[in-house]
């Protein structure tokens, strides 16, 4: 019986304990609260970080995708431009007539 009185006393004087002296709690867990704190900050800047490099892939994707089609649209005019009859109509324009005499070949 003595045993028992002896176990419940410890478990009364160490819960009498952690009630009468939290500091030393607070500090003896102190070092992996700081370590859980710097986990959580680079979490946060490495989320922060990865989140800024998404939305500049997209903004350079959508730029890529409007260059393209500009690239296309002017490679279509180009081709579009040089057809002989609409050189004929932009020489007309300018005052320069087709040639009617074929070119003499020098020997």
């Amino acid at each position: 019986m003595t045993d028992q009185n002896s176990n419940n006393e410890k478990t009364q004087k160490t819960e009498n304990d952690f009630v009468i002296n939290p500091r030393e709690n607070i500090t003896k867990h102190l070092p992996f609260l700081l370590f859980l704190c710097g986990i959580l900050l680079v979490y946060i800047f490495l989320t922060h970080r990865t989140e800024k490099k998404i939305r500049k892939i997209e903004h350079l994707s959508r730029e890529d995708k409007e260059l393209y089609s500009e690239y296309i649209t002017l490679q279509t005019e180009i081709l579009n431009g040089s057809r002989s009859s609409n050189l004929e109509q932009k020489m007309l324009k300018v005052g320069i007539k087709p040639a009617t005499e074929p070119p003499k070949i020098i020997k």
